[in-house]
């Protein structure tokens, strides 16, 4: 995976204590780092992610694959990315590239369900996200 893949990009900073007693990036933190995105994309998109009353998806699973050992400290960015649409879930694909690098150190899908907090059931894929995918 590479950066030419994705339109959208979030700057991080790694931390000193995102590292493990390994001397890399724990794989906690990258999961922190990936919903971190998540949020700030849906806010990006007009999605209000602070009120649970109106935030419209919840996890229904998560992959991750490493690539490369990340290091504090680094300058990443995280490229986010609709990559498979269904009636009521679609995925997201994350891509975290260490700066100056064109391939993914780590990546991750998350399958969201489109879900309503307050009725408790599963809705439509919205159509802002579908237009993700255009």
């Amino acid at each position: 995976m590479t950066r030419g893949q994705f339109k959208t990009f979030y700057d991080l900073e790694t931390r000193w204590y995102d590292e493990d007693s390994l001397g890399h990036l724990n794989h906690g933190t990258v999961v922190a780092y990936f919903e971190d995105v998540r949020i700030r994309h849906a806010n990006d998109l007009g999605f209000d992610a602070y009120n649970i009353d109106s935030f419209p998806f919840i996890i229904g699973s998560m992959k991750l694959d490493f690539y490369k050992q990340v290091h504090h400290p680094q300058k990443v960015q995280i490229g986010i990315r609709v990559s498979r649409l269904g009636n009521k879930s679609f995925d997201y694909e994350y891509g975290l590239f260490l700066e100056g690098e064109n391939d993914c150190t780590i990546k991750c899908v998350t399958t969201l369900v489109c879900f309503d907090y307050v009725a408790q059931k599963t809705v439509p894929v919205f159509d802002v996200i579908k237009e993700q995918m255009e």
